[in-house]
């Protein structure tokens, strides 16, 4: 006598159901993986980008941190760093004829906006750690350093970019037994004026910094091509635009002890023989530069509202005067 089992509807059920979620979870955890990049693979600047180690925000950089030893599975080459980047970022630091090597910290990325990757740089016991701005569409904008170490002596330091995307750096110096100086800057990337803008700055007693010029290496042929100059920290560099009609501008000054200080780069566009203008259909901001027919003069004028590049009592007004070009060594 044959004697026939029946398997209830929902036990079948609960059988194809446990099947289905299964299959669904390996399709999407193999859909997910990603292939790591490795840096002799790295062809295109989307591959560039995604070597880098994604990175939770707030991401701190301490000077413990570049004290460590590389994490050599990590490094780049430098000939695959300058497809990138242009060397002139690490070169002002470092000189032109330093060989250093490269090595992928992290990166973040503003939802739909710019991707910001750190990247440390070691030459001897030098070690600086930068930021490196690309646009949504991996476009290089901007680099800064955010931490150094091995150039001058402190006590602490670090650099941070925030959930906010607010960039800080900060140092600590030793005055005295009793005294400790410290400075903090906060800075964020204006897309406007592609610029790291500084609004926060945090000392108990002034600590100068040099001036980071973004266009120093640009060509300077042009008849008004050069820098104008009142002192190391008020100055106005022009260097050539894309055509004969176009310069490009780094205006920087700091007066009043350091209580008026303003900072502004962008392209002009001449509208006379001797005078240009900077302006944006979505920026109020508006410059006027008028040179001397000679060229051994410069005078700026702020015709429209750049509160956001300066502060608040002083304005991107004043005249400054060409500075000799060094003569290049034979």
């Amino acid at each position: 006598m044959l004697t026939f089992i029946h398997q209830q509807p929902a036990d079948i059920f609960m059988k194809q159901y446990i099947l289905c979620l299964g299959l669904i979870v390996t399709l999407f955890a193999c859909k997910d993986k990603k292939a790591t990049i490795k840096a002799g693979e790295i062809t295109t600047v989307a591959d560039f980008i995604a070597f880098y180690p994604e990175t939770a925000l707030p991401y701190m950089i301490a000077d413990t941190m570049l004290a460590r030893k590389p994490n050599t599975t990590l490094a780049l080459d430098v000939s695959t760093i300058q497809k990138f980047m242009p060397d002139s970022v690490w070169k002002k630091d470092f000189g032109k004829n330093a060989s250093p090597k490269f090595y992928a910290l992290g990166r973040a990325k503003e939802k739909e906006k710019e991707s910001y990757l750190f990247t440390e740089v070691t030459a001897g016991n030098k070690r600086i750690a930068y930021l490196a701005c690309f646009s949504n569409d991996n476009k290089f904008l901007k680099a800064m350093p955010l931490l150094k170490t091995g150039f001058e002596r402190y006590i602490s330091a670090y650099g941070m970019l925030d959930s906010k995307f607010q960039i800080s750096t900060y140092r600590e110096t030793k005055k005295s037994a009793e005294e400790i100086l410290f400075k903090r800057n906060i800075y964020f990337y204006d897309r406007n004026g592609d610029n790291f803008t500084l609004i926060v700055t945090e000392p108990n007693e002034d600590i100068i910094e040099d001036v980071l010029n973004p266009i120093d290496t640009m060509a300077a042929t042009h008849k008004f091509s050069g820098d104008y100059v009142e002192d190391a920290k008020n100055f106005v560099s022009i260097r050539d635009g894309k055509n004969p009609s176009e310069m490009v501008f780094f205006v920087h000054f700091e007066k009043n002890d350091g209580k008026c200080n303003g900072e502004l780069k962008g392209s002009a566009r001449f509208i006379s023989p001797t005078t240009a203008q900077f302006v944006k259909s979505d920026n109020p901001c508006s410059l006027e530069f008028t040179f001397t027919t000679s060229g051994n003069k410069v005078t700026m004028k702020e015709n429209g509202r750049c509160g956001t590049y300066r502060d608040i009592q002083c304005f991107f007004n004043g005249s400054y005067s060409k500075k000799k070009a060094s003569k290049p060594k034979k």
